[in-house]
């Protein structure tokens, strides 16, 4: 190095020593305050990426877990309400229990029944009730999502097979809101109400009525369903046949209808709630006297206690998508699956099985809960998928339907249900995911980093039209009392299977807390690992850094004085 007064390199050397001391410390302090390893991304571009992803992954847990104990906070919601209901139910069994015995009179029968009906409206009241953060636990409002088919041109074909009908004919649900026998299945002619027994549904319960059609059908609200409980006369005027007339009370599944009847050899009625009307085939009714009153009334209720109004619906959002039954699409005009249902309300549809065989070909049976009740396919082919294109499950009444429509399906249809386990299996699978899949059906809790990680709630509905099976129960009659106390022990076997599903998802989401909680441990640990600041560490290369700096200041003041020797040279 030659002796130069123009350049410095000695101090040069210095200073840039002391600009890496000084940059060392400052990265040092950078560290130390922030506690962060990497503060720049030049810092460790790949532990930035790495340590990101896991700070988003233990994020994403930390929400997971909060998401795992909400759900189980709703869930200790729901069997609280199910709780209640249960106690309700066994507070009923002993009031039918004692009811049914034969000491008492109807009269004691009636104030029994006054309690007894006061808890089925107290049931009904806490599963309407029972929410959490404003969404409907206990009411049914998680079932599968369903479209009511309100018109005629758009209605559900829900076709009744003739062999689960005791040999009737075979029946096509061809609006949206049917009237039908309970004990054949056969629809009650809507436009024939001459007859005692026939229904219409019509526009307003003016002297001259009109049936509904098409879109008017929007006009019925979810009330008009299930079966005839009551016919009363009331404010009778006496008279001759076709001059005496009479007030009518009808009772349709608890929900009160009131018209004026005259009497006539063929009489007709419209009965009306002030939102939906019905006309009414009544038969010869004649105000004779109170004997002739007495024996119309006795008629009519005679004939309507055989008839249950249904509802037709479509399901919406089934989805096949990876399983065995991928493809399916259904029907243009129904999707992939009907119900015709004589309750009304959201559907919950789950837990398909196969019950099994005969052992001969095409005689495998198959069941389906919707609300609470087993619907069954009997004789279903082996290789389900080539025969009709479509599988059909009937409740025990066989005025209820529910129907599955494989249309689309093409490649998959070579398997056999009943001969091949794996066959099975993979078809049950499909059908419980596909309508598990179906818009609306339960509340997804992300339990995971992954949104597809989920535990889905469908708790089901705790309404006595769910576990009552749309029955109307009363105790005013021993044995009324004691049909209520068989429909009482179904009910309270349907609710303790809900609360057993309550639990066994509590205990799921208390053992997905534990998974959670453990994977943060160990991701934040690793996390830590890679963007964490070591702090002991740190703090020997600050230490080193200051020393660094200290001594580089220092040399440079001595590296400044060196040109100041070689001016003695030239002097």
């Amino acid at each position: 190095m030659s002796n130069s007064i123009l350049s410095n390199i000695a101090a040069q050397n210095a200073q840039g020593n002391i600009g890496r001391a000084s940059n060392n410390a400052a990265a040092s302090i950078s560290r130390l305050s922030s506690g962060e390893r990497i503060t720049r991304a030049s810092d460790d571009v790949a532990g930035l990426a790495t340590g990101t992803a896991l700070r988003t992954q233990v994020t994403s847990l930390r929400t997971a877990l909060a998401n795992a104990a909400q759900g189980s906070s709703l869930l200790q919601v729901a069997d609280g309400g199910l709780s209640q209901i249960t106690d309700i139910l066994q507070r009923q069994r002993a009031i039918a229990t004692q009811a049914s015995s034969g000491q008492l009179t109807d009269t004691n029968r009636s104030l029994l029944n006054q309690e007894f009906a006061a808890l089925t409206a107290e049931i009904d009241r806490i599963a309407a009730t029972t929410n959490f953060n404003g969404v409907g636990l206990l009411s049914g409002a998680l079932g599968t999502r369903t479209n009511q088919t309100r018109t005629n041109a758009n209605a559900a074909a829900a076709t009744i097979a003739a062999p689960s009908l005791g040999g009737a004919a075979a029946i096509a649900s061809t609006t949206s809101v049917q009237a039908f026998r309970t004990t054949t299945g056969t629809a009650v002619a809507s436009n024939v109400v001459t007859a005692i027994g026939g229904i219409q549904f019509v526009t307003d319960n003016s002297a001259t009525v009109t049936q509904l059609a098409n879109t008017q059908f929007l006009a019925l609200d979810s009330s008009i369903y299930g079966s005839f409980s009551s016919f009363e006369f009331s404010n009778v005027s006496f008279g001759a046949v076709a001059a005496g007339s009479a007030d009518i009370t009808v009772v349709l599944n608890g929900v009160t209808y009131k018209g004026r009847l005259a009497g006539a050899a063929a009489a007709q009625v419209t009965v009306s709630n002030g939102t939906n009307h019905i006309r009414l085939g009544l038969g010869n009714v004649s105000f004779v006297d109170q004997a002739s009153t007495d024996s119309a009334r006795a008629n009519i209720v005679n004939s309507f206690s055989t008839v249950s109004i249904a509802r037709s619906y479509n399901v919406a959002g089934a989805d096949f998508t990876g399983t065995s039954l991928a493809g399916v699409i259904g029907t243009a005009a129904n999707g992939v699956a009907t119900a015709r249902l004589n309750n009304g309300g959201a559907l919950s549809i789950s837990d398909f099985q196969y019950q099994g065989s005969t052992g001969a070909a095409d005689t495998s049976i198959l069941t389906v809960q919707i609300n609470g009740t087993t619907f069954t396919s009997t004789g279903v082919d082996d290789l389900v998928l080539t025969a009709a294109g479509q599988l059909q499950f009937l409740d025990n009444t066989g005025t209820q339907s529910f129907t599955i429509n494989t249309t689309g399906v093409t490649a998959n249809a070579t398997f056999n249900i009943r001969t091949s386990l794996t066959d099975r299996a993979n078809f049950i699978s499909a059908l419980n995911t596909g309508f598990a899949r179906a818009g609306g059906n339960g509340l997804n809790f992300t339990v995971g980093s992954a949104t597809s990680d989920v535990i889905n709630v469908n708790v089901g509905s705790a309404s006595t039209t769910s576990i009552f099976g749309g029955q109307s129960l009363n105790v005013s009659t021993a044995t009324n009392a004691a049909n209520a106390a068989s429909a009482i022990d179904k009910a309270l076997t349907t609710v303790t299977s809900l609360r057993a599903s309550v639990g066994a998802l509590q205990s799921r989401f208390n053992f997905a807390s534990n998974t959670i909680q453990s994977s943060i441990e160990n991701q934040d640990s690793a996390r830590s690992s890679i963007l964490d600041t070591d702090v002991s560490a740190e703090s020997t290369l600050y230490a080193s850094a200051q020393v660094q700096l200290q001594a580089g200041i220092a040399v440079l003041a001595q590296a400044n004085q060196l040109p100041q020797g070689l001016l003695k040279l030239i002097q």
